[in-house]
């Protein structure tokens, strides 16, 4: 019997289907908003090719997360959320002497394509209408700029590829509109966007059409639920709605668990928003979750890390947007086992955020350190973290889940291995069913039965769990008294001893006297 772990996956590569076969962990499902005229029809699609994927999805949050999983080389399933609420923007701030004004236009059919930061700086000042006018564009708060754009005799600019009205690989669904007057060099405009937004019904209903999939039969290593779960509020209802869909996996024995994000601190007033500060944040979050208690298979992230994306932009260049601690900690979860936690300091912080300590602690923003501000983690919420000494990146802290108090599964690790012998137990003593086996007198079934029924369980649990390392011991027992000639039912139970897990390292340093 082949390992439950490794599953075989079709995958998309620019139009051409594959067969692979890749450990499971490698897999992972994206479900989000996305933009083009075609995507949300609940299809799975497959691939590892970030251009593959990017010319599916064309762009958006959704496009934007599985890139960055495919530019690593693992397979990203993708399934397209209606958007429920078009993406927004802010007012324009100017900065400067210049006479020009700005105001933004926005796709009509996706507002804004993601969550951008936008910095039009003038690098050749002149009067708009009249060439001779040169500005560079930043979608990230001026981290990254594209090359120089001579605006010509154009009043107005899109962002990037296409129009407001053709959806193209590398637009943003943002127009800048100039008033026809003089634009001074140093001078800059600035706004941000927010994203569209999906509800929780869309959410359940990719959810459900990767359940009845192929893939949710074969099963995954992870799904990413793309996007703000609180959609910049206080309800938690969709994270309900979402585990809700989760949950009845079970009933059709598919066992699967989703990182989900929670929200950001409030936009800061130097982006068009009303701020926020890390405590009143941390609290805000608190307090939402602090009614979720029998959702175990949410795990919820948040603090937001800048992440740069794997696709160019014509106006912004190669942006590091602004990301929930799920981006990175997705990707994690696909390069490392299923058993191992994605905060193991030997495998180094998150590769995917980009840290400067000259720039970062004044630019306005939160960059949460649950080591240095706490909080998060007390109210089950993943974060991330600093080590001294380890550089300046970001470890995951702990993986919590939403389960109730007193859980044993307080970790996506457990719940993880949990979830495979799920998997296994099925696969193995589903082959049982319909089956006429001896049983004695009481009607328990004869020992040799028994025995042949256990060790069929249990050498494809050593297979698929001891041998790879994903736990540390897993025993498979039938009830030897049953009366199985009465029920028709086996009762058997699986145990699992997870491996151990180091929370803490405690060291005793004293003086010798280099005496014997």
């Amino acid at each position: 019997m082949p390992a439950i772990p490794t599953v075989s996956i079709t995958v998309q590569d620019n139009g051409a289907s594959a067969a692979l076969a890749v450990p499971q962990s490698q897999v992972q499902v994206k479900i989000g908003c996305a933009v083009g005229p075609s995507v949300v029809n609940y299809q799975p699609f497959a691939t590892s090719n970030p251009t593959a994927w990017q010319t599916q999805f064309v762009g958006g949050p959704l496009c934007e997360a599985g890139g960055l999983v495919c530019q690593t080389g693992n397979i990203a399933i993708g399934l397209a959320c209606p958007i429920v609420t078009t993406g927004s923007a802010t007012a324009v701030t100017h900065t400067g002497t210049g006479a020009a004004t700005c105001t933004v236009t926005l796709d009509a059919t996706h507002g804004a394509w993601d969550d951008y930061y936008v910095k039009c700086l003038v690098v050749t000042g002149g009067t708009i209408g009249t060439a001779g006018v040169v500005v560079q564009v930043s979608l990230d708060a001026g981290r990254n700029y594209g090359t120089p754009i001579a605006l010509g005799t154009a009043a107005t600019l899109y962002l990037g590829t296409g129009t407001l009205t053709s959806f193209l690989v590398g637009g943003t669904g943002v127009q800048l509109n100039f008033t026809t007057a003089t634009m001074v060099a140093g001078d800059t405009y600035t706004f941000s966007t927010k994203a569209p937004q999906w509800n929780g019904a869309g959410v359940a209903a990719a959810l459900a059409a990767f359940q009845a999939s192929q893939y949710g039969v074969a099963g995954v290593g992870s799904i990413h639920i793309v996007g703000d779960a609180m959609h910049g509020g206080s309800g938690t209802g969709d994270v309900v709605t979402i585990s809700t869909q989760l949950n009845s996996g079970t009933g059709v024995y598919e066992y699967n668990r989703a990182i989900v994000e929670l929200r950001d601190a409030l936009v800061p007033t130097a982006w068009g928003g009303s701020g926020e500060t890390e405590a009143t944040w941390i609290s805000a979050l608190a307090t939402a979750t602090l009614g979720l208690v029998a959702q175990p298979r949410i795990a919820p992230d948040s603090g937001y890390y800048n992440t740069p994306s794997c696709f160019a932009n014509a106006a912004g260049g190669l942006p590091a947007y602004r990301r929930n601690a799920a981006w990175s900690h997705a990707i994690r979860r696909t390069q490392i086992p299923l058993e191992r936690r994605a905060g193991r300091v030997k495998d180094g912080p998150y590769s995917s955020i980009v840290v400067n300590p000259q720039v970062d602690p004044t630019d306005g923003f939160i960059y949460h350190d649950e080591r240095v501000t706490p909080g998060l983690n007390a109210a089950r919420i993943g974060s991330l973290m600093t080590w001294p000494k380890k550089g300046a990146g970001f470890f995951q802290c702990q993986e919590p889940l939403l389960c109730a108090p007193g859980s044993q599964f307080v970790e996506l690790v457990i719940g993880n291995v949990l979830d495979v012998a799920c998997d296994i137990g099925y696969a193995a003593g589903v082959s049982a069913v319909s089956d006429d086996l001896v049983c004695q007198p009481s009607g328990a079934l004869d020992p040799q039965a028994l025995n042949v029924l256990q060790g069929t369980v249990q050498q494809a649990l050593n297979v698929g769990m001891l041998q790879s390392g994903l736990v540390s011991g897993v025993t498979a027992t039938v009830n030897a008294t049953a009366n199985v000639q009465s029920t028709g039912i086996i009762p058997l139970v699986i145990a699992v001893l997870p491996n151990a897990y180091v929370n803490s390292v405690q060291e005793t340093i004293s003086l010798t006297n280099g005496a014997p």
